[in-house]
């Protein structure tokens, strides 16, 4: 045991005493914020849209595309008030801010004396963004052969903000025979579709309540016919008050698939360590003098253990910063968004944690040894990298299984996957937060355990013969060719 514990330190001092170790560290953390705050950033940052709508129709089709954008742009600005509202200010003060927004109903007049009320004088270029600026101008030509210099960003447009390039052109027109509109959308941006979504939504509710008034009814039927809608409560049997399944149900469902891409990210850290150092040891001789003093299977479970400890040691501290960010994050929102802090909440369960936890410690012990005795066989990184690759191919598979199951994690197809000792540690980590029987708990992590026994039984024999040079590249050549191997006789 004392020569494995020697074994186990000398590895992990060897990763933990470097910059790189310090780094990774503390760039996981760093990426979180960053990754947060890039859709807030992104969204923030969007450009002003300008575009142009020809109304061919003569019947007033733009104006309704045009207030059906401001009122969605509207709606979403006081959402954007109402939550920053909620962090900002106390009840009273958010009373008061939003009834000075409400002071104009349809436009965005009053955003600057609601924004005064909450202190946050300047900010409405930042309250806006979230709704997308959408910006009608006039159409400098109503043909689209005159107007693909401004739609190419070869001609600018005059808009109240100066000269600038022209987004998108919507033309309306009416197929001969159809009473129904026509939307024709010209833009070079193929992904933005804000502005194409808001045209189509406009004119479908339009024509709906259009035909709707041709049968007799008044606005307010139709109104209130449109606002007709089904009420649905998901509930699960399990719980006795019939609580309803809201978006914290999913929360361990989402913990779970994170925690099997983690380990499918720890395993390809610990290939890349462990067969580094292997290489660099066996082309130092290091590896020879270490079997003088120690057993063959002595090294290999302490270079196992002691590269997984600095792995252990990474996702300890990155889980810790999680799961404090979590419950500062919770407690916040308590009182702002109860139902962000429930999903906060129902993400933190210890008993999926255990369970997540033993599975992901034997895989890596199992894909660990693999790497091991693949390691031994080689002599460069090069022949490193070459048996790799077919474990990388058995690697994208559960990976992939992982993301067509999101939505169907206990079908037969993956409960036979279960079973499959290579795949096991990943599919059952995520199916846990499904409740799988009990037996079939036990029946995947023992043939699981037994698995782990024989890798490290064929990797204590094969890393003995490739580490002092018996087994490497070479002698797979010899397999294929006639020679005859070269004995220590000859």
């Amino acid at each position: 045991m004392r020569a494995i514990y020697l074994i186990a330190r000398r590895e992990y001092l060897s990763y933990v005493a470097t910059w790189g170790f310090w780094l990774s560290l503390a760039s996981v953390p760093l990426f979180m914020l960053v990754g947060a705050a890039i859709p807030a950033l992104v969204q923030s940052a969007q450009p002003v849209r300008h575009y142009v709508i020809i109304d061919e129709t003569n019947s007033g089709l733009d104006t309704v595309i045009q207030a059906s954008i401001e009122r969605e742009r509207r709606e979403q600005t006081r959402a954007a008030l109402e939550a920053a509202a909620q962090v900002s200010a106390d009840a009273e003060a958010r009373e008061r801010a939003l009834a000075a927004f409400d002071a104009d109903p349809v436009g965005l007049d009053g955003l600057d004396d609601a924004l005064e009320i909450l202190g946050m004088e300047g900010s409405a270029d930042m309250i806006e963004a979230g709704s997308g600026l959408l910006v009608r101008v006039d159409a400098p030509a109503r043909t689209i052969d005159a107007l693909r210099p401004y739609l190419v960003g070869d001609q600018p447009v005059s808009t109240p903000s100066g000269e600038r390039s022209l987004f998108a052109a919507v033309f309306l027109t009416r197929e001969a025979g159809s009473d129904l509109p026509l939307i024709t959308y010209y833009s070079t941006n193929v992904t933005e579709q804000s502005l194409s979504g808001a045209v189509r939504r406009a004119l479908r509710d339009h024509v709906r309540e259009q035909a709707l008034a041709a049968r007799g009814l008044d606005p307010a039927e139709i109104e209130a016919l449109s606002s007709l809608e089904p009420e649905m409560r998901n509930l699960n049997p399990e719980t006795v008050d019939d609580t309803e399944v809201g978006a914290a149900d999913f929360a361990p469902y989402i913990v779970a698939v994170i925690l099997a891409i983690m380990l499918w990210t720890a395993i390809f850290s610990v290939a890349n360590m462990l067969l580094t150092s292997l290489v660099e040891e066996k082309g130092g001789k290091i590896i020879e003098l270490l079997l003088s003093t120690v057993r063959v299977s002595d090294l290999l479970i302490g270079k196992l253990l002691g590269v997984a400890a600095v792995s252990f040691t990474l996702f300890a501290v990155w889980g810790l910063i999680g799961t404090s960010g979590l419950i500062i994050a919770g407690s916040f929102l308590q009182d702002v968004d109860p139902e962000i802090a429930g999903f906060l909440g129902e993400a933190i369960q210890p008993g999926l944690f255990l369970a997540a936890l033993a599975y992901f410690m034997v895989g890596y012990l199992m894909y660990g040894a693999i790497f091991l005795a693949l390691g031994s066989l080689c002599e460069t990184l090069h022949d490193a990298q070459t048996l790799m690759s077919p474990l990388i191919l058995v690697l994208m598979l559960p990976l992939m299984i992982l993301v067509f199951a999101m939505r169907s994690i206990d079908s037969l197809a993956v409960q036979v996957v279960s079973w499959v000792p290579l795949w096991t540690p990943f599919v059952m980590i995520a199916r846990l937060p499904s409740q799988p029987p009990l037996w079939e708990i036990a029946g995947t992590s023992l043939v699981m355990l037994a698995t782990l026994a024989l890798v490290l039984w064929g990797a204590a024999a094969v890393f003995q013969q490739g580490a002092l040079g018996h087994a490497n590249a070479d002698s797979v050549k010899r397999v294929f060719s006639r020679k005859k191997p070269v004995t220590d006789e000859e």
